[in-house]
């Protein structure tokens, strides 16, 4: 069976939870219907896939009034919190295992740096697991909100579960967008439906599977358009984590343009030829501004440096960054096809794209 012909059938049969648009949108609209969590700031915590998702279509949409402590610096959670009006402000905390250490830590944090002035019952928000573990219990002799995470789906999976959904819901008026995207992404992988943007799945997984096995183990994603470094930031993770087993996989390394144009480009054009391309554009619908001008200028003259150089280009993607009625559709098509691409070149690299056993090793020597 090829691996298209794999991943079809596997989602027909419902195999993959992250894949069933219908029950996730039932799922998220029966949540958010009941949550009462509206607030003129948002700080989200939370590691890797637990926020990756919502931040990266939080930093693409410019949002002033959202914080991600996704970090343990503690200059930045300090200077965070006493920039703000904490009565004013909604803490979302998200494990799906409800004991990852950052978090418990960061929640520990929280809660003494504001004690009794701040209401927990109204101003936490946990998303979890339900079970017996240190954040579930935290919510529970607390008194706050929690909403059960879906133990089936794992963080860089869960970009249309509730770790990301519903912090979108609470910033973006056009969330709902996103989940036709993410139906039209499906429907067209089945049905094999041509796409824009040279978005096929199906065909950027075996353009990637022949780039890899020719010795190609480096991927340069090009970013043109600061909005877009936390789209980069996801990919990174779905990629590594997903692919990178018993010596497969390729290493996503996230470039700023034009930025990097002054510090590494001579490696990528006269370097080892062990890399190939991505290009990630935001597109300012046609702007005169001088600044977005040269922007684009400087992605057309590397689109042709690349080209003359004969060096691999596997993708080349604009993003309406500017237009919130387009966006959302576009992010939600974009994730979906992400994920379903690394589908394919796990079942091409004979990987199993879900466990990520060699992570366990590090915890292990954790205090």
């Amino acid at each position: 069976m090829s691996a298209y012909e794999a991943i079809k059938k596997n989602i027909l049969s419902n195999k993959y939870p992250f894949l069933d648009y219908q029950n996730l949108l039932n799922e998220h609209i029966m949540e958010k219907d009941k949550l009462n969590f509206d607030f003129e700031n948002y700080i989200i915590v939370g590691i890797g896939g637990s926020s990756q998702g919502s931040k990266a279509v939080s930093h693409i949409l410019s949002q002033k009034n959202i914080y991600y402590f996704d970090h343990l610096n503690a200059k930045k959670v300090d200077k965070v919190l006493n920039s703000i009006n904490h009565i004013d402000t909604g803490f979302i905390f998200i494990s799906k295992s409800g004991s990852t250490s950052e978090v418990l830590t960061l929640y520990d944090y929280i809660s003494e740096f504001f004690g009794d002035e701040l209401d927990k019952t109204k101003n936490f928000l946990a998303i979890t697991e339900n079970n017996d573990a240190p954040l579930y219990r935290f919510a529970t002799h607390s008194g706050f909100h929690c909403i059960e995470h879906n133990p089936n789906i794992g963080g860089r999976f869960s970009i249309f579960t509730h770790t990301s959904m519903i912090p979108i819901s609470l910033f973006f008026n056009n969330y709902l967008d996103m989940f036709k995207g993410f139906e039209s992404a499906i429907s067209d992988f089945l049905n094999k439906d041509s796409v824009s943007d040279d978005m096929s799945p199906v065909d950027i997984a075996f353009k990637k599977h022949n780039l890899i096995l020719s010795g190609k183990k480096i991927d340069i994603i090009l970013l043109y358009g600061d909005e877009l470094y936390e789209i980069g930031n996801w990919m990174k993770q779905l990629y590594a984590e997903s692919l990178g087993k018993n010596g497969f996989g390729y290493l996503p390394v996230i470039s700023q343009m034009t930025q990097d144009q002054h510090s590494v480009l001579q490696l990528y054009l006269d370097g080892p030829n062990d890399k190939f391309y991505e290009f990630y554009s935001a597109n300012y619908q046609e702007s005169n501004n001088f600044i977005d001008l040269t922007l684009a200028n400087h992605k057309q003259a590397m689109l042709k440096t690349l080209e003359n150089e004969s060096l691999p280009i596997v993708r080349i993607s604009d993003y309406f960054v500017d237009n919130e009625q387009s966006i959302g559709y576009q992010l939600g098509y974009f994730f979906i096809s992400s994920i379903l691409e690394t589908l394919l070149l796990a079942h091409l690299g004979g990987v199993d794209p879900f466990g990520q056993d060699a992570v366990e090793k590090q915890k292990k020597y954790l205090k």
